[in-house]
């Protein structure tokens, strides 16, 4: 029985390829080292510790930004730095970054790279390891599968067979693949091909295997989810959230990566409507000044995102908002970045996530003018944390007092942790919850607000919503 490490990076839409391929490996009988509890198996970058029963080593890479392909980079070359002291062991490279640069990561380490496989090769996985642990030789500097295939599917594959790294009681279920939308500044399009939504059958019977699996909360998610459907005929977002409210052990239903571009007032209404999908919407905005968004090729105004966010929050009664925002664009003046500072001070975001623009090769915008500095957009960047961090424990103060759903991941020192409704998995805030009751990750609770700590916050639970 082969063993198997693994190291996966990157967006939650990644994980779950990851997941997949680890499904697959199972399923032909390899065993998942450190699968502990359906936690995520710990990464070479919190203490990884390999030894000679490791037959593939397995790292799913990420190249969004030139931070996660350097991540991505170095725990390859930390596996590699491991394998010389284990010759039979194969080092298997997947995902983004081996899709973008396949031959050149080969290149790049000099061949000692085992195996690289692009993302439309995931469901490949098996073969690939099968044909490299009956290969007991050393590399040939030249990774198997090196020219790996970039003929893209037609149909977003489907996400079943999965072994879940995530806690048993979440999960995210993708309902589409690619990107239709080619703003400057991304690579995805490039890397996973036009936009293709899964059909609702699919999505539907995916999640009553993660419900019957054990997860409660489904993360919908996508490169751009308000998109579902636009490719098809037929089939929209609003059907999906149905369907999945249909789904009895279901209790949570979240949206991830909508487009402001792209709502609907039908979508709209079923966010309110539907008791079990949250009152929380992630949407990144990027920017708000006309110049930028249109340079970005964003497809909308500002006049249309403050219309947008308006009709949100008077439609959909205590809504949680996220958002992300670009900043040192090509091209932002400080008057575009005074209008962006003021808008998210106007708005006052519940959520809120800020990144230094990273020119991509092979992007339009890298070849843009008026390149902006490493330094002024540092110095923007961190005018616009101070700024939100003001907007958030002002948020969180103003929740004291008040009771809100929770849902409970797990036990902490002097009681519980969990996260409102407002909250979503990894990158948002944790909820530290008193509790008399026992109680167990999934659980979702009604818990009084008592104080905050910094972006979390403290209560004490009064009654389950559902156990």
């Amino acid at each position: 029985m082969p063993n198997v490490k693994c190291v996966s990076l990157g967006c939650p839409k990644n994980l779950v390829d990851t997941e997949v391929m680890l499904g697959k490996l199972t399923s032909a009988g390899y065993r998942i080292l450190d699968e502990r509890d359906g936690k995520t198996p710990p990464t070479l970058r919190s203490g990884l510790r390999c030894d000679s029963a490791v037959d593939i080593f397995l790292v799913n890479t990420c190249c969004f930004i030139k931070e996660a392909e350097d991540e991505s980079r170095d725990v390859i070359r930390q596996a590699l730095n491991w394998r010389k002291n284990n010759k039979n062991s194969k080092v298997v490279v997947s995902g983004c970054l081996a899709q973008r640069y396949n031959q050149k990561l080969n290149d790049d380490f000099k061949g000692a790279i085992d195996a690289i496989s692009g993302v439309f090769e995931r469901d490949r996985i098996v073969q690939i390891c099968d044909d490299l642990i009956h290969r007991r030789d050393a590399p040939t500097g030249q990774a198997e599968n090196a020219e790996i295939s970039k003929l893209i599917p037609k149909e977003c594959l489907k996400d079943d067979e999965r072994i879940r790294i995530t806690p048993v009681h979440y999960a995210y279920l993708r309902i589409a693949e690619g990107c239709d939308n080619r703003c400057s500044y991304c690579i995805i399009p490039s890397i996973h091909g036009p936009y293709r939504s899964k059909p609702v059958k699919d999505i539907i019977n995916e999640a009553s295997q993660l419900a019957k699996n054990g997860a409660v909360e489904i993360n919908l998610i996508a490169q751009d989810t308000t998109s579902y459907g636009r490719d098809k005929t037929g089939e929209t977002l609003v059907d999906v959230l149905n369907g999945l409210s249909s789904i009895n052990d279901i209790r949570w239903i979240r949206l991830l990566y909508t487009h402001p571009a792209h709502f609907s007032d039908d979508l709209i209404d079923a966010i309110s409507r539907l008791p079990k999908v949250v009152k929380y919407i992630d949407i990144p905005i990027q920017h708000i000044s006309d110049s930028v968004l249109k340079r970005m090729g964003r497809q909308i105004t500002e006049t249309e995102t403050r219309d947008l966010i308006n009709k949100l929050r008077s439609r959909i009664k205590w809504l949680f908002l996220r958002t992300s925002v670009i900043v040192g664009f090509p091209g932002e003046t400080e008057y575009d970045f005074k209008k962006l500072a003021s808008f998210i001070s106007d708005i006052g975001f519940e959520r809120l996530g800020a990144f230094t623009y990273s020119p991509e090769n092979g992007t339009p915008a890298q070849q843009m003018p008026d390149q902006i500095t490493e330094k002024v957009k540092q110095a923007r960047l961190d005018k616009i944390m101070r700024l939100q961090q003001k907007i958030a424990f002002r948020k969180n103060q103003a929740l004291v007092g008040n009771k809100i759903a929770v849902i409970i991941d797990g036990a902490g020192k002097n009681g519980y942790i969990g996260r409102t409704y407002g909250d979503a998995p990894e990158v948002d805030g944790t909820v530290f919850v008193h509790s008399r009751s026992a109680l167990r990750p999934g659980d979702i609770c009604e818990v009084l607000i008592t104080a905050i700590k910094g972006y979390d916050l403290i209560g004490k639970l009064e009654t389950f919503q559902w156990k």
